[in-house]
């Protein structure tokens, strides 16, 4: 799924209040985690994840292997947190149109 730049800017706003739901530690990317992350956003829709390491490009290359794995798209990578949306009929997030 692409988001337009309206999209992600919308989602980003939603975001900023939220709580990080997951948290990723210095076991890196597991498959109980990838469930974890898929469960939150099939209740939410939008998700904060909280990546518990330093390093930027070690951050960076985890949360590009989950975006496939759990089939969502990363909205903002801010710093230790990133945000990542997947539609979700539970959840009452409605995007602008393109």
């Amino acid at each position: 799924m692409t988001l337009t730049d309206a999209q992600r800017e919308y989602l980003r706003v939603l975001g900023h209040s939220l709580e990080p739901v997951v948290e990723v530690g210095a076991g890196g990317l597991t498959h109980s985690l990838a469930k974890t992350v898929q469960r939150a956003l099939d209740d939410h829709g939008l998700v904060k994840v909280r990546v518990r390491f330093g390093d930027r490009e070690k951050r960076s290359r985890v949360l590009a292997q989950l975006a496939p794995l759990a089939d969502v798209c990363l909205v903002q990578e801010p710093c230790h947190c990133a945000l990542l949306y997947r539609p979700s009929p539970r959840a009452s997030i409605r995007l602008p149109p393109n």
